[in-house]
């Protein structure tokens, strides 16, 4: 549990790279002035399309006559809500499972192995014949889910420069937006094929009953005169695309520097940031941003060392102790708070939410799902052009207030989706990338990825429900969520703007007063071994001897 109080900011930052890199170019300027590393965030995103697809294509699919005539018995509110969450229940295993494959394979490797694991799940789904396959692709394709959820955000972070960290990781949220809206638009093209309405063979009055509700059970079995099967299997099997595009083009993409570190590559390492920053070895800025992140690295496993001389999963428990309880906790908070704005809620039942507000019809429904696809994709722009010149606090806060307003005025639905598109949406996963220090980053996103993904599942279960249920009491309760998480951000969240990670790992918080003296001390004598000590222009680096992987072996559990 996170103690909310007010925290301090460090507003000039400690870390040379960050210092310098304070004042270039921020948001589509500077992802221009850098297109390689850019191209490669947007490539990588391709995992979030699919992501977000996934969330968006059920919801509309449970609406459709012929899908119903296909599974009458998956009509109910509460056996729909289990198919939807079924993906997220996939999602938290396989988002928590990932830590350990990205820092065993690397961060690019373990996006393969999720590609394969979600090519079976869309199989089962896209070919089911019975409830039985649609429920084991759901879980099968959402442990592909849950591990694109963890890694992408995390290489994305990884490679990216500070002062553009924000806008890069925001691709990742783009992209889930782009994925929803594709998903919703195909249903809504889709739902026509053959006719909006099932229209079954032998079955009296079209398959409705004096009310013009359509009656599954009476259909089943019976061929649909009128839409197709196609209308939603399509719709279930298209994702692949992407996945593969992915699959393939993964193999040219440069490993993780941070990654490379971690495992002593050194001279990749160097190869790698050269390429991503189209800087040379030898330039002064580059060998900086080299020598932090080596320090950070020799900083984590001489810690982590200390920790493993007592027990074997010394490693974990240093998640669950210290500094790192307080970022853990901050990290599941915020993905606690980003469920319960109601977001998942909007993009899985958008369809029988419209229906409470009066939409007359399927068609209409899926016509106002869909301007909620398109408007999310607008304004999540804001934050990948900006979120580097304002700030996450800003972004953070500003979206939980507008959320809270448009949750109490209840029917503003596509306001909402607005509000959220800017902030929590992609803000929420940037910033719990930054929290996390080298060693436990992959361990500790992949605790706070499958938070996500658990309450993501608890959304996903108990939605219809609640809506049922509390009717308007629904909106409410996610409103009260949303100011909660507004306050949440104010007192108890650093802001990380123009912050380098390795700087992020040192000086969590606030300044030097909140590192404990064994770990300042040891990072003083790190630096220092490495010529980082004083340095406060990356000038200063010039003609200093570079440092091999030999030298960190002999500096390891000192």
């Amino acid at each position: 549990m996170v103690t909310i109080q007010k925290v301090a900011e460090s507003k000039v930052s400690q870390s040379v790279v960050g210092r310098n890199n304070a004042d270039k170019k921020h948001g589509l300027l500077g992802m221009l002035a850098n297109p390689y590393v850019f191209m490669t965030c947007l490539f990588a995103s391709l995992g979030c399309m699919m992501y977000g697809y996934d969330q968006g294509v059920m919801g509309s699919i449970l609406v459709m006559q012929n899908f119903e005539a296909h599974f009458p018995t998956l009509t109910g509110s509460t056996i729909q809500g289990w198919l939807v969450s079924a993906l997220e229940l996939g999602a938290w295993a396989g988002a928590l499972f990932n830590g350990y494959l990205a820092d065993r394979i690397s961060r690019k490797y373990s996006m393969l192995v999720a590609v394969i694991i979600f090519t079976l799940g869309t199989g089962f789904q896209a070919g089911a014949q019975n409830p039985a396959m649609l429920f084991a692709g759901r879980v099968i394709g959402g442990i592909g889910i849950g591990m694109f959820s963890m890694v992408i955000p995390l290489y994305q972070a990884e490679i990216a420069p500070p002062e553009l960290r924000g806008s890069l990781v925001s691709l990742q949220q783009l992209s889930i937006t782009i994925g929803t809206c594709i998903a919703f638009w195909l249903d809504y093209g889709m739902h026509f094929v053959g006719g909006s309405d099932c229209n079954p063979a032998g079955v009296a009055n079209g398959g409705l009953d004096s009310t013009g509700t359509f009656l599954p059970f009476e259909a089943h079995g019976h061929t649909c005169l009128g839409e197709k099967a196609i209308s939603w299997r399509i719709p279930l099997a298209l994702q692949l695309i992407p996945a593969w595009i992915l699959f393939f083009g993964m193999f040219f993409l440069p490993f993780s520097p941070r990654w490379l570190m971690m495992k002593h590559r050194d001279d990749e390492c160097i190869s790698s940031l050269s390429k991503l920053r189209r800087l040379s070895p030898e330039d002064p800025l580059l060998r900086a941003e080299y020598l932090e992140i080596k320090a950070a690295v020799m900083f984590d496993e001489e810690t982590e060392a200390e920790f493993n001389k007592e027990n074997k999963f010394g490693a974990w428990r240093v998640l669950f102790s210290g500094s790192m309880i307080k970022r853990l906790g901050i990290g599941c908070w915020i993905m606690i708070f980003q469920q319960f704005t109601g977001i998942n809620a909007v993009l899985y039942y958008a369809p029988q939410i419209f229906a409470t507000f009066g939409f007359t019809s399927v068609t209409t429904d899926l016509l106002a799902t869909g301007v909620t696809g398109i408007l999310q994709i607008i304004f999540t722009l804001p934050a990948v052009l900006f979120l580097d010149s304002f700030g996450r606090k800003t972004f953070l806060i500003t979206g939980a207030v507008g959320m809270c307003i448009c949750w109490a005025s209840i029917a503003f639905i596509w306001l909402f989706a607005v509000n959220f598109a800017y902030s929590w949406g992609p803000v929420a996963w940037v910033i719990t990338q930054e929290i996390f220090p080298n060693s436990m980053r992959s361990r500790g996103v992949s605790i706070v990825a499958s938070t996500n993904w658990m309450f993501n599942f608890v959304i996903g279960l108990t939605t219809r429900d609640m809506l049922a249920s509390m009717k308007f009491g629904t909106y409410i309760f996610f409103a009260a969520f949303c100011a909660g998480g507004g306050l949440f951000v104010w007192l108890a969240v650093p802001e990380t703007q123009n912050k380098t990670l390795e700087e992020l790992d040192v000086y969590f918080g606030g300044d030097n007063s909140s590192i404990a003296v064994a770990d300042r001390e040891r990072m003083q004598r790190i630096e220092e071994s490495l010529g980082l000590a004083g340095v406060q222009r990356v000038e200063d680096l010039k003609g200093e001897k570079a440092v091999g992987s030999d030298e960190q072996e002999e500096n390891v559990g000192i």
